[in-house]
């Protein structure tokens, strides 16, 4: 386990995070970035880190850190004292893109079974095991799970028949069903807050833009229209706005906008990365991964 020994550090990390911190670290007005302060960081070892997920309570983050060149492992992050600890500390293969359930009851993840070969593993946060979805034949596995609101389903993305659509299970595993039939690339679903909707990431129109559709396939909607890609969208908790990465400014940098698609506001400005956005359960900040002076680390953006 891993901890930061400075108390107040500990103390400050618990504050903003356990308790729902929404002072103005940032100020914002439309299409005009954030410029008042910059985001608090959450961890300080810069280490390269990837899809930062709250766990039910707000009180524990989940993410994936490159912890050997050839091993990806989830650890937690706990706002009470700051330590920092290994999911599963005898996983022998690499382990991303983990998700939980609104309540964080159920947890679902990737995990590598062979040579570019990802399962995708369905649990209770108690540990027990609820299902799985293999890989397809040859190289092959899923991308970027999300729980239904309702423990029910899991929705995923998965390259098959030359095209890479979203794809939803149950819990267990089974009832398989696509979800998207367009061309290009589907990634990085999301359900609303009332489970009905699912925003996403498509290629379908030459470039990556964001979408919602119905939860159970259909129509899509597209809501940004921007050169450079827009990606990794996420729901608020209370389903009014989706906060994304977008590399319309030239850089990776983190937006949020109205839940229709309208009012972008540029959340950080850095000339480095700012990625992987992910909502607190109080719905008034975010956690991000954020690159500074080539070292990657967590970071925490309270919004107006």
């Amino acid at each position: 386990m891993k901890r930061w020994h400075d108390p107040r550090f500990a103390a400050e990390l618990a504050r903003r995070v356990g308790r729902g911190f929404v002072a103005a670290t940032l100020v914002f007005t439309v299409a005009l970035p954030a410029l008042a302060a910059e985001p608090v960081a959450l961890t300080r070892d810069g280490r390269f880190k990837l899809g930062p997920v709250f766990a039910g309570t707000g009180r524990e983050v989940v993410y994936a850190e490159l912890a050997t060149p050839m091993l990806y492992r989830l650890m937690r992050l706990n706002a009470n004292d700051g330590s920092i600890e290994a999911v599963h500390p005898d996983a022998t293969t690499s382990e991303l893109d983990p998700a939980f359930s609104a309540d964080g009851k159920v947890f679902a993840f990737l995990k590598t079974v062979g040579t570019l070969r990802v399962n995708l593993e369905i649990h209770e946060r108690s540990g027990a095991k609820l299902g799985e979805v293999p890989p397809g034949g040859g190289f092959s596995g899923m991308r970027s799970p999300a729980v239904s609101p309702d423990r029910q389903h899991v929705v995923y993305s998965f390259a098959e028949g030359g095209r890479q659509h979203l794809f939803q299970v149950r819990v267990d595993g089974s009832e398989k069903r696509t979800l998207t039939d367009s061309r290009g690339i589907n990634n990085w679903p999301t359900y609303s807050h009332d489970g009905r909707e699912i925003v996403f990431g498509s290629s379908r129109d030459g470039d990556f833009e964001i979408y919602r559709m119905p939860a159970g396939g259909g129509d899509a909607i597209r809501l940004t229209h921007t050169a450079g890609q827009d990606i990794r969208p996420k729901f608020s908790p209370d389903g009014k706005r989706i906060a994304f990465t977008s590399h319309r400014d030239g850089n990776a940098e983190i937006y949020v906008m109205n839940a229709d698609g309208s009012s972008p506001q540029r959340i950080t400005e850095s000339p480095d990365r700012d990625d992987y956005p992910e909502w607190h359960p109080d719905g008034r900040q975010l956690v991000i991964v954020s690159e500074r002076s080539g070292k990657f680390d967590l970071y925490l953006v309270a919004l107006d």
